[in-house]
């Protein structure tokens, strides 16, 4: 079979910090390359809130990892992840061929992006009522 590409996003259980985190990233990336993985990037993200609960978990350390493999190497990656207490939830995606790396995101320890703030312009004028028209909707 040939090697495909494949990305795996793994969520980590909070409470294994990011010494406990790091070891399980280690085991993981350790399993990957011993089913014939070849990992081209490793991105962990850090702790982060998740949309809903996962196991009453609000929060997740977050790690991606795109790696060329086989489709059996791929399934038994995925069913060691199942295996793993600490891995809250994972997602394995085939990518195409020509599609681009993913982006780098901020890693352990990096501040976060502050928001973007965007100030209004209130003059209170024609705020109520659009500029042209009556109340019965027709061109004054």
């Amino acid at each position: 079979m040939p090697n495909r590409r494949y990305e795996t996003l793994i969520l980590i259980h909070p409470e294994q910090g990011e010494a406990g985190s790091k070891e399980v990233v280690g085991r993981i990336r350790q399993l990957a390359e011993t089913q014939g993985a070849t990992i081209s990037q490793l991105q962990e993200w850090g702790a982060r809130e998740l949309a809903y609960p996962i196991d009453r978990q609000r929060r997740a350390y977050h790690v991606l990892l795109e790696y060329r493999a086989t489709p059996e190497a791929l399934l038994e990656i995925e069913r060691n992840l199942k295996l793993m207490e600490p891995v809250l939830r994972y997602l394995s995606v085939r990518q195409a061929e020509n599609a681009p790396p993913a982006v780098a995101r901020p890693t352990f320890g990096a501040e976060p992006i502050p928001a973007r703030v965007v100030e209004s312009a209130d003059d209170g004028v024609g705020d109520d009522v659009d500029a042209g028209m009556s109340n019965d909707g027709e061109g004054v």
